[in-house]
């Protein structure tokens, strides 16, 4: 099986998209932005989803879709906090997290030659990730707050139950 699957190329698209986002947000087109932003988060349920259905689940995919993911939120978090729309402190949490959980998966990878995949609070914290930045890229920011707020607790108990499957697969058990 070919590792350049439909739900592969799905994924790789999302970081094409980046470089459009980046520039409506800087050029003040939050809307087109927004529209923008929408697509390529509801296509990273799109692609886990076509994979699962296609019987094209690969390792490549396993460990191609997490990573875009967490740069595909560092850069629109990095661009947001630019334009003075998102805290600071929220973007070195997550960007602290996301940089921890892709060390962890390297390591797996490489000594384990595992990849972990997504669980439901992962799920759950990309969800609450995805609504925020959608919030504050069109100056919601009441709703973007609650949805800062709500990831707090999500991210942490999403961060302890990857740890322990982490700490877990290392010792052998």
């Amino acid at each position: 099986m070919t590792s350049m699957t439909v739900s592969n190329i799905i994924t790789i698209t999302r970081l094409v998209s980046l470089p459009f986002i980046v520039y409506f947000l800087l050029s003040g087109q939050r809307l087109v932005a927004f529209f923008v932003m929408l697509a390529s988060l509801l296509s990273d349920g799109l692609d886990g989803y076509l994979a699962r259905k296609l019987n094209q689940e690969s390792r490549l995919g396993r460990f191609l879709d997490p990573l875009c993911d967490k740069i595909f939120l560092a850069v629109v978090l990095i661009t947001l906090l630019y334009i003075k729309t998102i805290p600071l402190w929220i973007v070195i949490v997550i960007v602290f997290r996301d940089f921890l959980i892709l060390l962890g998966s390297y390591i797996l990878l490489k000594n384990k030659t595992v990849v972990e995949p997504s669980n439901t609070f992962g799920k759950i914290t990309g969800f609450t990730f995805g609504s925020m930045i959608l919030a504050f890229t069109i100056g919601w920011n009441f709703i973007g707050n609650i949805f800062m707020y709500l990831s707090i607790p999500v991210m942490t108990i999403a961060f302890v139950s990857y740890s322990v499957n982490y700490f877990r697969i290392m010792k052998g058990v």
